[in-house]
């Protein structure tokens, strides 16, 4: 792991409470042995990383692969960035890619977001990272709630964003919420495959090397907290149907990608985004979930590179 600029913070702010910063331990080793492995099961050749960063004051982790331009990525709610390994494998071929454990994920510092001003922590978060890695633009391409983070992200910076490729349903966009059933403690083999099943059209897509990498990644110190305050303080303020009404000044070539079995909402909820965002599509994935890239790893590789490459 290399530490590219400086060493952990110990605090966001007066106003927030003291960060869990990732250090050295059993459960930190764990975790980069399940993320390694998982990167190996799809031929990510990627460097492991960390930035600190000024605003917000926290250090994240990043991996990074390939070379050309630069694509971001923002994974989902319970994920980490190497969960986008079956797309990072091809599309390193082509770009430049930096996928980002966000904030209270992976190795990235985790906070108690109780006090924390969401949308500006969001925005302050992913400008920072593309600040510490000196890009002024780059596609970015994100999954649920790193969904919704790089639509505020876009709609804050959209000059910064060169396209927008977001798969899946982006965190919110019903605004009713999937109105599914609670979920297991993610603290076992077993509950992390029920968990992530139903994500996928097809479970058997799911390599073991997955559910070693997201059980890992909930046993890290501070996660828990991190998911249990993001969504208390959220209360349905900071979800993608809020912005809809933003959206039609939205300049920014996007795609959604939205599978016909996604849980959280139907690919309509995409087609009626796409219709407001003046640059916009909506493909629909057949027999594929909410993490499409695990049901069609080929067909979803390929429709990023030909719009990342088209220009839209």
């Amino acid at each position: 792991m290399v530490a590219i600029l400086g060493s952990l913070p110990r605090r966001l702010s007066a106003q927030t409470t003291t960060i869990t910063p990732v250090l050295p331990g059993p459960e930190v080793d764990q975790f980069k042995i399940a993320q390694e492995k998982l990167l190996r099961r799809y031929a990510v050749s990627a460097r492991s990383q960390f930035l600190k960063l000024e605003k917000p004051a926290l250090t994240a982790h990043f991996l990074e692969a390939g070379r050309g331009e630069p694509v971001l990525f923002l994974h989902g709610g319970i994920a980490t960035a190497a969960h986008f390994a079956p797309l990072m494998g091809p599309l390193q071929e082509h770009f430049h890619l930096f996928a980002i454990d966000r904030t209270g994920c992976g190795l990235t510092d985790k906070i108690d977001f109780r006090g924390v001003a969401l949308r500006e922590h969001v925005v302050d978060f992913v400008s920072g990272v593309m600040d510490a890695l000196r890009l002024p633009r780059a596609a970015i391409v994100a999954n649920s709630m790193g969904g919704l983070w790089a639509l505020l992200f876009a709609l804050a910076f959209p000059k910064r964003v060169a396209q927008l490729v977001l798969f899946g349903e982006a965190a919110g966009s019903s605004g009713q919420g999937a109105n599914l059933p609670p979920e297991p403690p993610q603290d076992s083999i077993q509950n992390v495959r029920a968990i992530y099943q139903l994500r996928v059209a097809n479970p058997d897509r799911l390599p073991t090397e997955l559910l070693e990498e997201g059980l890992a990644s909930a046993r890290l110190a501070g996660v828990d907290l991190a998911r249990r305050t993001w969504g208390q303080q959220s209360q349905g303020q900071v979800i993608t149907y809020r912005l809809r009404p933003e959206l039609k000044g939205l300049d920014v070539q996007t795609l959604f990608a939205w599978g016909d079995k996604d849980i959280y909402g139907p690919p309509t909820l995409g087609q009626e985004m796409a219709a407001i965002v003046p640059h916009a599509r909506c493909e629909v994935l057949r027999d594929a979930g909410h993490w499409p890239w695990f049901d069609h790893p080929e067909l979803c590789a390929r429709l990023t590179v030909e719009f990342l490459k088209s220009g839209g």
